[in-house]
């Protein structure tokens, strides 16, 4: 009893009219304009119908006026005009017996004969109001057919067939006494037998007129019944088509306005936002409300979709334009990847061209990297041979060289810029993964290609970026590092020391009489002795430190976290040493051996200024060259007159 309750109270209708309303906003564009036509069609089917019936009545009514009451009412007339010549064939009759002059007797019986006639005919029309027949109105003098009807027999049941029945008995008791009152014209009879006889005839005869009159008025009174339906039926079929054509309307109009609220403004706000994105303006973090499951809610929804990968794509594109190195664009790719798309196992490779390997700029597990073998030699990746992305997943070992066939598959994306593979994605999928998960993983594949495409040439001008800023700021003949390098790196070389509480070896070395190489065998032979130069402090030192070329053949050499001046000078004498003992070869074949002075100091020993300390080496460096050149020297607060640096 509780369930049927609640099956049948207010809130399972309203739920009901609530789920109606739902599937009629989630159905396609296509049902809801064919529910439109249905209900229009239905609304005109049932005007069509109602003005039908209406029309089937009112024709159902004329044809009973026609058919019935105007045979019935012209019947009555006929027979009201005739029983008049009846009336008047009788006075003709009763003025011919009275006065009895010569030759009356032919009119006499003419008179007679005549109203005979008309009581035949008086017989034939309510005979023929009884059971149905045709009727002809012919006049009495020139016998022409003025009429000719049918008559349709009237119900048994109804007024005007009780009143036929007695019109009936009627003109019988008529028709009996005119035939006594012709009798008595044609034998002898007394005074007060005729006037009784006529008396009778007269009075039967008034009883048949007011009962062909009272028909008539039935008649006439059944025609204005009839005529009344019809009109009736005419007024309650406008007023109901009135309003089954303001229900179909107002449909139209809820169907019209349901159009436009959810198909016609969802695709206006669609237009404006896809204008605004064409313009390169609007806010693309602005979501159009896709409330129905339609054609336009899923286009609004796919919109939103393209949107946000715009938007996201526009703000990734951003981000990394602002990051420093190909590196940093790398990682924050890989982020990106990580927190968007449900891709956990990848790796960023990066190419060197010059070199023909490979690097790895991001891996999320280093034991599933590729193999040494590719990294070694980037030819041969298949996908930095071709330009063409891989996936095992289409083409079972497509790769030769991949290390992890057993245990993954792969899909490896090439990042082109120039027309040139400047690096390689690779995802990963375990092996014998369903088919379901094998499609979601290459959809997302296939959407971070997007992302791959932003982020290449990023990378790519990063890196070219790079390569320029380190052009400018090395050597391009012995690639040594320059004074201008220096000069930018000085500041963070400070901190990082002053942060580690370390100190840094300054060594400023200088050729000694490296102007008579030049004079004597000439600047290509100088240029061999600079590069030469150039790779023996380079092989002294550690791969932490740093080797300038400060300009000319003076070299400057920073020692980092140096622990002690002594092995400051250690260094500085092992350089010394080794130019000594090198011969270096000469084009032409000859050889040449040269020396080299060197000056020192210790940052921040001797001071807390960096550039002073550089300024102390090379005051150190000029005492070398005072006391014999091929010498080191150690910086000495007395080498120093001037008060300020």
């Amino acid at each position: 009893m509780t369930d049927h309750k609640k099956k049948s109270g207010p809130g399972f209708i309203h739920s009901l009219i609530a789920s109606f309303i739902r599937i009629c906003l989630d159905t396609p564009i296509t049902g809801k304009l064919i529910g439109m036509l249905v209900v229009s069609l239905l609304g005109f089917s049932v005007i069509y119908i109602h003005e039908t019936i209406a029309l089937h009545l009112i024709k159902q009514k004329v044809e009973s006026i026609r058919g019935i009451n105007m045979p019935q009412y012209k019947v009555c007339q006929l027979s009201l005009r005739g029983l008049n010549g009846f009336k008047i064939s009788l006075i003709h009759t009763l003025d011919l017996h009275d006065n009895e002059h010569t030759g009356g007797g032919a009119n006499y019986t003419s008179h007679i004969q005549d109203n005979f006639t008309r009581i035949n005919k008086f017989r034939h029309m309510v005979n023929t109001l009884k059971i149905g027949g045709s009727i002809q109105d012919i006049t009495h003098i020139s016998d022409l057919t003025l009429d000719s009807f049918s008559v349709t027999p009237a119900p048994q049941d109804s007024a005007q067939y009780t009143k036929i029945e007695e019109i009936s008995e009627d003109l019988q008791l008529f028709s009996d006494s005119y035939n006594h009152f012709v009798d008595l014209l044609r034998r002898d009879h007394t005074e007060e037998e005729f006037d009784q006889a006529t008396t009778d005839l007269l009075a039967t005869m008034d009883v048949v007129y007011t009962d062909f009159t009272e028909l008539s008025l039935l008649v006439n009174r059944e025609f204005s019944d009839q005529v009344q339906a019809t009109e009736d039926i005419i007024e309650r079929g406008s007023r109901h088509f009135l309003a089954i054509c303001l229900v179909t309307v107002f449909t139209l109009l809820i169907g019209t306005a349901i159009y436009i609220l959810i198909i016609v403004r969802p695709l206006k706000h669609i237009l404006v936002k896809i204008t605004e994105i064409a313009k390169g303006g609007g806010d693309l973090s602005m979501r159009i409300d896709a409330r129905t499951q339609d054609e336009v809610g899923q286009l609004a929804r796919q919109l939103n979709n393209l949107v946000d990968n715009v938007h996201s794509l526009n703000s990734f594109k951003a981000v990394i334009e602002e990051e420093q190195t190909p590196t940093d664009v790398h990682i924050r790719l890989a982020a990106m990847i990580s927190q968007r798309f449900d891709l956990d196992c990848f790796f960023s490779y990066e190419i060197n061209d010059a070199k023909k390997n490979m690097s790895v700029a991001h891996a999320c597990d280093h034991e599933l990297i590729c193999s040494q073998q590719v990294m070694d030699d980037c030819n041969l990746c298949r996908a930095k041979r071709t330009g063409h992305y891989i996936s095992s997943l289409q083409y079972a070992d497509i790769c030769k060289h991949f290390p992890h066939r057993q245990s993954h598959e792969h899909y490896c994306i090439p990042m082109i810029a120039g027309g040139r593979v400047v690096g390689i994605m690779q995802f990963l999928l375990p092996k014998e993964s369903p088919k379901e998960v094998q499609r979601r993983f290459e959809e997302q594949v296939e959407h971070v290609w997007r992302y791959i495409r932003e982020a290449t040439p990023v990378i790519e001008a990063k890196r070219f970026a790079a390569a320029l800023r380190e052009t400018t700021m090395k050597d391009p003949m012995t690639d040594l590092y320059n004074r201008r390098f220096l000069e930018s790196y000085m500041e963070t070389l400070i901190a990082n020391s002053k942060r580690r509480q370390a100190n840094i070896g300054i060594l400023m070395c200088d050729m000694d009489f490296f102007k008579e190489v030049n004079d004597t065998y000439g600047h290509e032979s100088g240029d061999t002795v600079i590069i030469r130069t150039a790779e023996i402090l380079t092989s002294c030192v550690r791969a932490s430190d740093l080797v300038i070329r400060y300009g000319g053949e003076e070299f400057l050499v920073l020692l980092l976290d140096v622990k002690t001046p002594e092995d400051t000078a250690h260094i500085a004498e092992k350089i010394r040493s080794s130019m000594e003992a090198t011969e270096i070869p000469l084009p032409g074949g000859k050889t040449l051996q040269k020396t080299i002075s060197v000056g020192y100091s210790v940052f921040p020993t001797d001071s807390e200024a960096f550039w002073e300390c550089i300024k102390y080496a090379d005051v150190a460096l000029y005492q070398a060259k005072e006391e014999g050149r091929n010498r080191v020297c150690k910086f000495l607060p007395e080498m120093w007159q001037e008060k300020l640096y």
